[in-house]
């Protein structure tokens, strides 16, 4: 199965081409305010075939910021549109899970929990089993809250690790897949004013 995969649930923006688990081609760029600028761009990398479309669209659709969200999912809906190819949603916490046993950084069969930066002192996090199947989360809470956690279950916690477009390809063929709406799991910053009466 071709995949296309796009992230930008963090400040790493990322796309890839898999073809049956094997990547193609990839692209990524770090910066947690440039999702709308980098994303056309990374796409351009990629070593497309245009006479041989992908047969699914994958996205990450968080828990990330407002923007960076919208920035990814938009541009795999736009793809999915043009091409009238499907496509998917998957949990960026799941592509973090993924990467952490690809990489081997937890022991083989270990349970762990995956942490990505929420700012505000904050991590968005789930827990995991030795497979890296989530059984708990998304969640948002405190940085101290979430170490406290994994010191009282005893198990990693790993933060240095982000969603990378060829772990959202690899959950969306494993069958991880969601409908592709952004996953905010906290209010926004913006408020609405208060209406002014004149």
């Amino acid at each position: 199965m071709k995949v296309i995969a796009v992230d930008t649930s963090t400040e790493l923006s990322s796309i890839a081409l898999v073809d049956s688990g094997t990547v193609i081609s990839m692209a990524s760029h770090t910066d947690a305010r440039g999702h709308v600028e980098a994303i056309g761009a990374l796409f351009a990398e990629l070593e497309l075939d245009l006479n041989s479309l992908p047969d699914l669209i994958a996205c990450g659709v968080g828990p990330g910021p407002y923007t960076g969200l919208r920035v990814g999912i938009a541009f795999a809906q736009g793809l999915s549109a043009a091409w009238s190819v499907p496509v998917v949603g998957v949990c960026s916490l799941d592509a973090v899970a993924n990467a952490i046993i690809r990489q081997g950084l937890v022991a083989p069969g270990s349970e762990f929990i995956a942490a990505t930066d929420a700012r505000r002192k904050e991590f968005y996090w789930a827990k995991f089993d030795g497979s890296g199947k989530r059984v708990s989360g998304p969640n948002v809470d405190l940085t101290d809250v979430v170490r406290g956690l994994a010191l009282e279950a005893e198990i990693p916690l790993v933060t240095q690790v982000l969603p990378h477009a060829i772990d959202i390809a690899a959950c969306a063929v494993r069958g991880d897949s969601l409908d592709v709406t952004p996953m905010y799991l906290r209010e926004a910053n913006a408020k609405p004013s208060a209406p002014v009466t004149l």
